[in-house]
């Protein structure tokens, strides 16, 4: 009877002090990568995007990739080159949401339009959750 006391005594004590000792701290979030030098940064659809020929910009817009949505991009290929498309590093947190971003670069001069479409690939027939649309001007 005295073992299981004892015994139970120093499950009790082991399990205060796991209990006490101090969490693990998370890992630091990676550093966002950043834009590239001189790249122009745009997340809002109604602003007019206006840059020479050669020069790259973002579009930056809110996603979540873990509920299965990405952002469908289309839009003229004749004036505009997807440089990179790249979803910086979050909070680290599961599920937490983040940024989806597309850099182009003007090739020729003109006017165009970039169109996103926040959607499920999985899910072809049903419309975007999202849409927005840029209007670019190629100088």
């Amino acid at each position: 009877m005295n073992l299981i006391k004892t015994t139970l005594v120093i499950l009790f004590i082991a399990s205060l002090l796991i209990g006490c000792t101090p969490a693990a701290k998370p890992a630091p979030a990676p550093a966002t990568p950043a834009a590239p030098s001189g790249s122009l940064q745009y997340t809002d659809a109604g602003q007019r995007i206006t840059v020479p020929v050669g020069v790259t910009f973002t579009i930056n817009v809110s996603a979540n990739p873990t509920t299965g949505y990405t952002w469908e991009v289309g839009f003229d290929q004749s004036l505009l080159k997807l440089v990179r498309r790249y979803t910086p590093s979050g909070t680290g947190m599961i599920g937490a949401g983040g940024v989806e971003s597309f850099e182009f670069q003007g090739m020729r001069a003109g006017e165009t339009e970039v169109y996103l479409n926040y959607k499920r690939s999985f899910e072809p027939n049903n419309p975007a959750l999202e849409t927005k649309t840029f209007k670019v001007t190629v100088q």
